[in-house]
């Protein structure tokens, strides 16, 4: 038989898996919560809302179960990306509670597929109300008003037909939450379990030791930090050292070198850290840190899409085409130009005045979708066009479309600011707070570890923070947006033009001579 493994070798193995578990965990809600956000009137989330809520109250030894809230309650405004990803991060810290958090939200869950329209627990005192101001010897129209009146200050639960629907969407939430739970890890092994083979570079346990260097092609590293001082990996030069009761990591790469400190008694939360590489590589990507005593976990992170330097350049396009004090010429012009490159004629019905009146009355997140689908398009075949095809271009469909060519000045101007990129260096967010210049160049950013911070730009405050799939960037007069990869917010006289990749942001702010 085998030695047994090393018991605080086998209890670090266990705790790191433990980690990336609750990282999984919480991105497998998110993507969910997005789906959920999604449905109309938002019953999932609801009926989330409300078991949660009877869970925690059960667990704080409290009776009684909160009702659903009504679909557009403004109270529980689950409609808001930002409030949809509080929720769902408190359901995770109900699922990742040891002490019966999961039993609790699964029959708070149950008890809703039983009966999903509870009476809200003002409802008697409502009722006697109402029934006494039917008594009152008013007129009957200041009958009616007070009525109106005492209902207003009560909320008011979902109508009666919508129990099927919520009885299956907490059926369908439990059953999802059930799938989820099923791959959760033992919470701790058992200390003669066995190390999987070659796992842990400078390992006390001989089975689990790296034999060779690390494979410069893995995602993963896990390192026992007192079994050694240095590794090369992924093109990076690895040491650290111990500085008290902590390690310092240095990250050196060909472009220069990041430090981390790293605290083995801080609480779970605060040992995972994400250490961006910044100029230290030719590529954007990012290490996560995860630490449990001596052991060190580092996983390569690469933007799921495009980088930050690419994400701007579409941006700029974007931005060009979406400029609604002009009718949104921009936009109609991109779309002439890709008619003409497909031989077509240019549609002016299409694309006319009424075009633009359609595009206002779109959702913003449609927009946005349907701009960078057009941006994206634009770019390529720029890329395939001399200057004096482009031009031409240009010019028949602005001609076709009655249009000025000052937005066809826009958009070669974009086509060639869109080449100028984003700095490699991020400059820390001090204090919460970052102004973004106003003369169109891009700034990067550097997230801090809780995303909520405020940046200034064209005379006003954004209010940036988590939200579902990505960041809620809330102006201080306007509608919210959602900051996944890329976004564009237009103010009073300016464009804000936000990218997004790992853990920077880069921003720009555009005129509206610009």
């Amino acid at each position: 038989p085998l030695p047994p493994a090393d018991p605080a070798e086998v209890r670090a193995w266990a705790e790191l898996g433990g980690l990336r578990w609750e990282r999984e965990l919480r991105a497998e809600l998110e993507a969910r919560g997005r789906e959920w956000l999604a449905q109309r009137g938002q019953p999932a989330l609801r009926v989330l809302h409300a078991a949660a809520e009877s869970a925690e109250r059960e667990a704080r030894g409290q009776s009684g179960a909160v009702a659903v809230p009504a679909a557009g309650d403004p109270l529980a405004a689950l409609d808001r990306p930002a409030v949809a990803r509080d929720l769902l991060h408190a359901v995770a810290a109900q699922l990742l509670d040891p002490s019966g958090g999961w039993g609790r939200l699964r029959a708070a869950l149950l008890a809703l597929e039983a009966e999903p329209l509870r009476r809200h627990a003002d409802a008697d005192v409502l009722a006697a109300h109402l029934r006494a101001a039917e008594r009152e010897p008013l007129a009957p129209a200041a009958r009616a008003e007070l009525v109106r009146a005492l209902r207003e200050t009560r909320p008011t639960g979902p109508a009666e037909d919508e129990r099927p629907l919520l009885r299956e969407a907490a059926a369908e939430v439990r059953r999802q939450l059930e799938a989820l739970m099923q791959r959760a890890p033992a919470p701790r092994l058992d200390p003669g379990s066995a190390l999987p083979p070659g796992a842990i570079l400078y390992a006390v346990t001989p089975r689990a030791a790296r034999a060779a260097p690390p494979d410069p092609e893995e995602d993963t590293l896990t390192v026992h930090l007192a079994g050694g001082r240095a590794a090369r990996w992924r093109g990076l030069h690895l040491s650290w050292e111990r500085v008290g009761a902590s390690w310092q990591l240095r990250v050196e790469g060909p472009g220069g070198q990041e430090v981390a400190l790293l605290h083995p008694a801080r609480p779970a939360a605060e040992r995972v850290q994400t250490l961006a590489l910044g100029p230290l590589l030719p590529e954007e990507a990012a290490l996560r840190l995860s630490l449990s005593g001596d052991y060190l976990r580092l996983e390569w992170l690469r933007p799921p899409g495009p980088g930050l330097a690419d994400l701007a350049a579409q941006a700029r396009l974007v931005a060009a085409l979406l400029r609604p004090e002009e009718g949104y010429a921009g936009l109609r012009l991109a779309r002439a130009v890709a008619g003409l490159l497909r031989e077509a004629a240019v549609d002016v019905a299409a694309l006319g005045p009424s075009a633009a009146a359609r595009y206002a009355a779109a959702p913003p997140a449609a927009l946005l979708t349907v701009a960078r689908k057009g941006a994206a398009a634009l770019h390529a075949r720029a890329a395939r066009l001399g200057p004096q095809e482009w031009d031409a271009l240009l010019e028949e469909a602005g001609t076709g479309l009655g249009l000025s060519d000052h937005a066809a000045r826009r958009l070669r101007t974009a086509l060639l600011a869109a080449r100028t990129g984003v700095p490699c260096t991020a400059l820390p967010v001090a204090g919460g707070e970052a102004t973004l210049p106003g003369d169109g160049t891009f700034t990067r950013l550097r997230l801090p570890r809780d995303p909520h911070l405020v940046l200034r730009a064209a005379g006003t405050e954004l209010e940036v923070r988590p939200a579902l799939g990505g960041l809620s960037v809330q102006p201080s007069r306007g509608q919210e947006g959602v900051l996944s990869d890329l976004l564009v917010l237009s103010l009073p006289q300016a464009q804000v033009l936000l990218v997004r990749a790992l853990e920077d942001i880069g921003g720009a702010v555009l005129s509206e001579a610009e």
